[in-house]
């Protein structure tokens, strides 16, 4: 790591130090110099459009962040954007002043930000599922043994995935942070002294996934900067924004800490502050109305960033026909490497050349019909080191989804597939009754698909968090958009029976 290699550099030095009075851990390289960065989290609520818009921009101007894990943007990540005259990643819904980089293998687990030219820190935003909710079970009277197992199989299995890759990138110098909305308590938070503090807060918790990313080497910026929750709670939901008529939370839903920074690596903390409404506790940052159910949380940081390392990629995962495809590349390891360019189930190879150090690459709309594309990147143009996938798609292509079989049993794996959807991260496929019909059965079974806009998965038909199945009936499968309700695609109707 950079910190201990000026460390010994000033250590079997500190002789020569001490004569001539100058000590090279006063001063670092430019290369080396440290940079501020303001990172928030920020849960938008139903695409950020329901009570305003506007002032979901307004509290991130406010806050001077630079670099934002947006959750429920529902179609409307590109838009914010847009608006701020920022970078967007559909892959992984981050919004920044820096341009931001999907690196390859990263299957949208996390995102390199650049933060100057060559320089990147490395950020992963999560959205933790919210029902069943832990507080909602311990208000309602299940036993702390219940909702830890509760936690264990519906959130850990989540953030574990995040947990056994980011360390590794700790492990690089790569300064990282993980934002989102976790739907579940800190375990710092869910204290013995804590009991009683607060309505329904009855019993210390050693909640599971935050005690995980701890272990995980992560540390918690507000209780950094806050360590006495009776004194500063910092509680991000429910927040004071105008009711709506699809969900207004009162006071029989438990208030709490779900919303998180974490960090890990070359970083220091400056500061963390919450953005909400005007004369909530804790608030510093306040817009009116607040737009929200969640408040935001913004820290600050002072840290290293890493070298850019070896990387292939596009601007976008997804393209339209029309579009050209931007490609970035770069490769250190050795004078030259090969770059290819081939469709997936395609008879010709589209690009291949031999490229050095770093540089980009248009792939002119002329050439590009719809389908996959595989981007390679290697040290000959025989073995491939770094993969990139991207998909060119037909506007006059509707999405379309489909269940493999018309009749199952209960219990039986349901087998789907889909094509032609936007590829946004939260795209899902969901179970809908034909026979109980309903606006909204949320409490069905749903997948997501990963972000792929053309692919097939085997749909579990267990109620989340139950050991429910299905009962006999006659059934859809509804591909929808991006965490929300907008049906894309609705497929034959399948029996179970």
């Amino acid at each position: 790591m950079q910190y201990f290699s000026v460390l010994r550099k000033c250590l079997l030095l500190l002789h020569v130090l001490l004569v001539s009075g100058v000590c090279a851990a006063d001063h670092q390289s430019t290369t080396d110099a440290p940079v501020e960065l303001r990172v928030m989290t920020f849960n938008i609520e139903y695409g950020g459009a329901h009570v305003s818009f506007d002032k979901v921009v307004e509290a991130i101007r406010l806050s001077k962040s630079d670099l934002v894990g947006i959750q429920e943007a529902e179609g409307n990540l590109q838009r914010l954007a847009d608006r701020l005259g920022w970078h967007a990643d559909l892959h992984n819904y981050a919004i920044s002043k820096y341009p931001l980089i999907d690196p390859p293998g990263a299957n949208g687990q996390y995102i390199y930000v650049e933060v100057s030219p060559g320089k990147i820190v490395a950020l992963a935003n999560v959205h933790l599922p919210s029902d069943p909710y832990g507080p909602y079970a311990l208000r309602d009277g299940a036993s702390l043994e219940q909702v830890l197992e509760l936690e264990r199989l519906t959130r850990l299995p989540f953030i574990t995935p995040y947990l056994a890759i980011l360390p590794k990138l700790v492990e690089q110098a790569i300064p990282v942070f993980i934002t989102g909305d976790f739907n579940t308590p800190s375990h710092t938070d869910w204290t013995l002294q804590m009991v009683g503090s607060r309505k329904f807060l009855n019993q210390s918790v050693e909640w599971p996934v935050s005690r995980a990313v701890s272990v995980a080497g992560f540390v918690d910026s507000w209780h950094q900067m806050h360590p006495d929750p009776l004194k500063e709670p910092g509680l991000t939901w429910w927040a004071g924004r105008p009711p709506l008529e699809m969900y207004a939370p009162d006071e029989n839903d438990p208030q709490d800490r779900i919303d998180f920074i974490w960090y890990a690596g070359p970083s220091t903390l400056l500061s963390s502050e919450l953005v909400g409404e005007e004369n909530a506790a804790d608030v510093t940052i306040s817009v009116m109305p607040w737009p929200s159910d969640h408040r935001a949380v913004v820290s600050g940081f002072s840290m290293i960033p890493a070298d850019l390392p070896d990387v292939v990629t596009s601007k976008k995962r997804v393209y339209t026909l029309g579009e050209d495809i931007d490609i970035r590349y770069q490769w250190t390891d050795g004078e030259h490497a090969f770059i290819s360019v081939d469709k997936i189930n395609g008879d010709a190879l589209l690009l291949q050349q031999s490229v050095n150090g770093s540089g980009h690459i248009t792939l002119a709309a002329k050439d590009i019909t719809a389908g996959q594309y595989r981007i390679t990147l290697g040290p000959t143009d025989q073995q491939t080191s770094l993969i990139r996938d991207v998909w060119v798609l037909d506007p006059a292509e509707q999405p379309k989804v489909e269940v493999t079989g018309d009749a199952f049993a209960p219990g039986e794996i349901i087998p789907i597939r889909w094509s032609n959807a936007p590829g946004n991260r939260n795209d899902y496929v969901a179970i809908v009754s034909k026979e109980v019909v309903t606006e909204l059965q949320t409490e069905l079974p749903w997948a997501y698909i990963s972000a792929l806009p053309h692919g097939e998965l085997r749909l579990d038909p267990l109620y989340s968090g139950t050991n429910k199945v299905l009962s006999k009936g006659t059934y859809v499968i509804h591909l929808l958009k991006d965490d929300g309700f907008e049906v894309l695609a609705e497929s034959a109707t399948f029996e179970i029976r």
